[in-house]
């Protein structure tokens, strides 16, 4: 190494990372080169390798593919070090990516550091022994909880996560009901947050679980753990009241002398004044859907630098919370859209719904893939399109309601002293080219929409209420089809578009208006701005998705398809999504994450972690230290459990089968009295046979709840209150229900949980497989169906005291080569299976010979 190198350039590189530089900088001719290396463990950059050369004067700034933490550096051939502006500004976003930024003169004698590379602080690890010893027998939780037990799996699960927080890795963790997964994963994260600084975030499902870490588990730890730190339940943001559209609500409702809109928002107006939260949550009363869209905080009509509210916003009160929070707790529709504006943006620090993090928790980690493929794709609806357009101009009461209505008389009171001619054009504007136009593009819509309809309904052969057309490659041919995306799409694109280009010209027109000398506060029309700005973006986001929704071309990793509702003329959705969801998980979300721990009590087929990898892509991930663990469960299934499954009913693909069910579910009820829950498939199943059998059920003094009838967590409240009672429900009853005790004491499965075949995505997902010379139903349907048919099962036996039976009524499952596969999946217990007699009198003699009379 030279002697004439400076101490800085000694300090920050490595004489390795020096020699492959000057050779890299001779080879390209002195000419600037783009650089990027790792740190070595003295804060150096180790190596480096070339990832982009330029001219004497500039240099491509490459970000795809630079690693986390990273350093990137260029030479300047005039030999000042010194940035440009430009340098500067691409700095900047390097360092939004965690990456330092080091410039150097030819010789690499030099180096300026534009931004510091982000050293990695000495991390205090996790003991397994201590975190066992917390949730330990001598432990805090242990003197405050009255019915504890010490569950040598909660402590296996620990050290698992201990392990993937302090390796950097991956934890894959099967854990069964009664395990305690909640308190085995929130300990160590807990700890890991508070000790070293570094916010976890914790993912879930559904909301009952959600609440149950932060009004039941979280508490619990904060008072015994001996550690003070903070967690947030994070929410939408448009669970919070705006202080500025709700200000401009209460004008315009003062302005149109509309008294309904004005009671409505005197008894919000109240509330307003008293709330800490501003959450929809804490209102007392439930507002109007439409009202409360109107007045909710949204992301692109916020701007919390110039908004005169920002000291009182109930949004930036909660941002506030949660920057400040060790532990975030969100639900997985919150984490992909987050996760979904990162990518959009290109940045995986940026500040979208949520703050930087890198350790993440995904329970009910199931359902990971149906959540990502919902968020990395598109829609174009209806009722959101036509909104859209309400948003601007609408009827309501005989009142010319929305944006622009308001804006002319705002613009009138606001205005006295501009000149006329400037106002003038203003309103030539508003009522000669947008509102025209944007009337045109309704009736465009309008017409589109009942095309694209009429046309699903005539091509897509299915019955029933729900249907889904998939737009193949063949389908997207559809002469039919490409005359509706000519007639009808393609023009309202361009309308559309009309829309949004007007939009920018109203935005022009009415900022370059001057606010009356005697105003003070801030800009009269910044919230009419704000929304312009936002619409407009908006406007052109529909037109991209109408324009690519039937297009012919299909891109690759891409299914389409048009939902239609056959009893609602309204519900019309076009929609795109990811075939495959596992690279851009595998690409984007681990590998911009340090810790990642995976759990659900349901993650294995036949105890192999095999189909979850494949299906999100963690089998990809074969440089990082990954670990998987299916706990056993805690329970004597063998004592506190029966299966049941008669074999004299015919296939549910039979025209006769949903009576005879029906007459088997009516039997077993009659056994337990109650105490059941009857999981269906499809809410056709469920209503038929609630109609069946509603009137005989009731006879014997047993209530019968239905979903649908009542919220869901009010159904469980009723049911969990009158504990003979049975509920009839489907889907979502399925799993993230806990009911224990003498309530649930039965749970009857009329059908195994095979999905809808022709629903698109699946049906897609299927075809690829079997191209690519797989087994779809083997690989795909059926693993898919075993993890719910685990899930239904898990509903029943949820403490040591339990006891309950499980009635399948699918004789599939033992008929069926494929059937060996759902009952391996199921921990060691008692199945009783043959005719309906002897299965009967298994289930009366568990259930101790109730009375069968009515």
């Amino acid at each position: 190494m030279s002697e004439e190198i400076g101490q800085e350039a000694v300090a920050r590189l490595s004489a390795k990372a020096i020699e492959q530089m000057r050779a890299a900088i001779q080879e390209a001719g002195g000419r600037e080169v783009f650089f990027a290396g790792p740190l070595d463990g003295h804060g150096r950059v180790a190596r480096v390798r070339v990832w982009a050369r330029g001219h004497e004067g500039a240099v491509p700034a490459v970000f795809e593919g630079l690693c986390t933490h990273e350093v990137v550096l260029h030479n300047h051939p005039s030999g000042e070090i010194a940035p440009s502006d430009a340098d500067l500004q691409l700095a900047s976003l390097f360092s939004f990516q965690g990456h330092g930024v080091y410039i150097v003169d030819n010789e690499v004698n030099w180096v300026y550091a534009v931004v510091e590379p982000l050293l990695d602080r000495d991390k205090k690890t996790l003991d397994p022994a201590e975190l066992a010893a917390l949730l330990g027998p001598d432990s805090a939780v242990a003197r405050v909880l009255p019915q504890f037990e010490v569950r040598p799996q909660q402590a296996d699960m620990m050290g698992a996560v201990a392990r993937a927080f302090n390796a950097e890795g991956i934890a894959v963790i099967e854990a069964p009901t009664g395990v305690g997964k909640t308190l085995a994963y929130l300990a160590p994260a807990i700890v890991w947050a508070v000790r070293n600084g570094e916010r976890v975030v914790v993912s879930t499902r559904t909301i009952n679980l959600q609440e149950q870490i932060m009004f039941k588990d979280i508490p619990l730890l904060q008072g015994c753990l001996g550690i003070k730190f903070h967690a947030v339940l994070v929410k939408g943001r448009n669970n919070y009241l705006c202080w500025r559209r709700f200000t401009r609500a209460l004008s315009e409702a003062s302005l149109f002398e509309d008294n309904a809109d004005q009671a409505a928002l005197k008894r919000l107006d109240e509330w307003a004044q008293k709330t800490q939260e501003g959450s929809r949550s804490d209102l007392p009363f439930i507002p109007p859907r439409e009202l409360w869209s109107q007045i909710c905080s949204e992301s692109d009509t916020c701007r919390p630098m110039n908004c005169s509210y920002a000291k009182k916003c109930f949004i930036g009160k909660a941002r506030r919370e949660i920057a400040k929070a060790d532990i975030l707790v969100v639900n997985h529709h919150m984490l992909f859209s987050d996760l979904a504006v990162k990518r959009e943006l290109g940045n995986f620090n940026a500040l979208a719904v949520l703050p930087a993090y890198r350790r993440l928790i995904f329970d009910e980690a199931h359902s990971i893939e149906d959540s990502a493929t919902e968020y990395f794709g598109m829609e174009a609806t209806r009722m959101g399109a036509l909104a859209l357009i309400g948003r601007f101009i609408r009827m309501e009461r005989a009142h010319e309601r929305g944006l622009l209505p308001f804006l002319k008389l705002k613009l009138m009171k606001e205005t006295l002293n501009s000149p006329y001619k400037e106002i003038d054009d203003i309103f030539l504007l508003i009522e000669n080219e947008l509102m025209p136009h944007l009337a045109s593009a309704r009736e465009g819509l309008q017409a589109a929409f009942d095309a694209i309809r009429s046309i699903t309904a005539e091509r897509c052969g299915q019955i029933g209420r729900e249907i889904k057309w998939r737009l193949t490659p063949e389908a997207l041919k559809d002469p039919a089809l490409r005359d509706v995306h000519q007639v009808y799409v393609l023009p309202v694109v361009q309308e559309l578009r009309e829309c949004a280009k007007w939009c920018a010209q109203l935005h022009e027109r009415v900022r370059k208006l001057e606010s009356p000398p005697d105003y003070a506060g801030e800009p009269p029309f910044l919230t009419e701005l704000m929304q312009l700005s936002a619409y407009q973006n908006r406007l052109e986001r529909l037109a991209s998705n109408l324009a690519e929704g039937i297009s012919e071309s299909l891109e690759p990793n891409t299914v389409r398809w048009i939902e239609i509702d056959a009893h609602d003329r309204r519900t019309v959705r076009v929609v795109r999504c990811p075939l495959e969801v596992g690279g851009d998980l595998a690409g984007w979300v681990y590998g911009n994450l340090k810790t990642i721990v995976m759990t659900s009590a349901t993650l294995a087929v036949r105890q192999r972690f095999d189909f979850l990898f494949h299906r999100i892509g963690l089998d990809s991930m074969a440089g990082r230290s990954t670990e998987t663990l299916a706990l056993p469960t805690p329970f004597d299934y063998q004592e506190q459990a029966l299966l049941c499954i008669p074999t004299e009913l015919s296939d549910p693909g039979s025209s006769t089968f949903l009576d005879d069910s029906e007459e088997y579910i009516r039997e077993a009820l009659a056994i337990t009295r109650g105490h059941a829950f009857v999981l269906f498939t499809s809410f056709h199943a469920l209503e038929h046979a609630y109609q069946q059998l509603e009137g005989e059920i009731r006879r014997w003094g047993v209530t019968l709840l239905k979903q649908g009838e009542a919220a869901r967590t009010q159904l469980l409240e009723r049911f969990r209150r009158d504990t003979s009672s049975v509920l009839f429900a489907t889907d979502s009853f399925w799993e993230g229900v806990d009911v224990a005790g003498e309530a649930l004491q039965c749970v009857i499965l009329p059908r195994l949980p095979f999905r809808v075949p022709t629903e698109p995505i699946l049906e897609a997902r299927a075809e690829a497989i079997d191209a690519a010379g797989g087994n779809s139903f083997m690989e795909y349907v059926v693993p898919q169906a075993v993890i719910k048919f685990r899930q239904g099962f898990g509903r029943l036996i949820r403490r040591r005291s339990d006891r309950g039976s499980i009635l399948v009524l699918d004789r599939r499952v033992v008929t069926k080569h494929y059937g060996r596969i759902f009952l391996e999946s199921l921990p060691g217990l008692r199945i009783i299976k043959g005719p309906r007699d002897g299965v009967m009198e298994a289930l009366r003699q568990f259930h101790g010979g109730a009375n069968e009379e009515a």
